[in-house]
């Protein structure tokens, strides 16, 4: 069975995802011991930390708590997936996924308007 400080250490490293924990500890706002510490069991963060770290999950800080309590995970929306999955990849894959992002956005973006223009040339078709 898995202790807070496991499941913390496991969030953590989880969110640091690729970064160095210089890097991840510079967004944070905390000193990079602090977040060598949480990793390695030593320390536990305090809870304005806390609810970075919650934040970053995708998650309330209570939501973050009964996790590291109890284990428990919170329900979480296939797109809350996605973004935590995104927020954790390296520079390289995140420019990758925004590219898709940006080419499906057109795509559809471009689709909906040629639906548009269907519509009214049919609506027109009958007026005329």
């Amino acid at each position: 069975m898995d202790s807070k400080t496991e499941r913390l250490a496991r969030i953590v490293a989880e969110l640091r995802g690729s970064k160095s924990q210089r890097q991840f500890a510079k967004e944070l706002g905390v000193s990079q011991s602090s977040v060598r510490f949480w990793e390695s069991h030593l320390a536990w963060p305090e809870t304005e930390n806390l609810e970075k770290l919650a934040a970053l999950r995708g998650w309330s800080l209570s939501d973050l708590q009964a996790y590291l309590v109890d284990g428990e995970l919170p329900e979480e929306e296939p797109l809350e997936q996605v973004l935590r999955t995104v927020r954790s990849l390296p520079l390289e894959a995140v420019a990758r996924v925004a590219a898709v992002a940006v080419e499906t956005l057109a795509k559809k973006s471009l689709a909906t308007q040629n639906s548009i223009k269907s519509m009214h040339k049919a609506v027109d078709h009958k007026a005329g």
